[in-house]
């Protein structure tokens, strides 16, 4: 395996398992900003002061049943929908760069890097 291979195997493998890390770390926070914020209205709900005396006042709360589990189930956000999300932003970001890309200047830019590397490696 040469320099260059190795390199950008590296590279990939290093990213890749960067990408996947903050991804599921993001997930997690959402996943917890929405326990949280489950559980702050449940505590406001409970600390009403309005329904504290009368509690004709009090705010109304439905419990949950059945129905309603189900579809919070459906609408809560998964892994899986957060990195499907994600990859299709890539694939929105790449694809409208190599739209936009003129692709004249991508191949100078790299036949004068390539002479560049050349350059070092022959100098020494």
């Amino acid at each position: 395996m040469n320099f260059v291979s190795g390199f950008a195997s590296g590279f990939a493998l290093t990213t890749s398992v960067l990408y996947i890390t903050v991804t599921v770390h993001r997930a997690t926070r959402l996943e917890q900003r929405r326990q949280i914020r489950e559980q702050v209205h449940q505590i406001n709900w409970l600390a009403a002061s309005a329904g504290a005396y009368d509690r004709r006042f009090l705010p109304e709360h439905k419990p949950r049943n059945l129905e309603d589990v189900e579809s919070s189930k459906e609408s809560e956000i998964t892994i899986k929908d957060v990195l499907k999300h994600r990859w299709n932003q890539e694939v929105g970001n790449f694809a409208r760069n190599a739209n936009g890309n003129r692709w004249e200047v991508v191949k100078d830019a790299a036949s004068r890097g390539w002479d560049d590397v050349l350059r070092l490696v022959k100098k020494d």
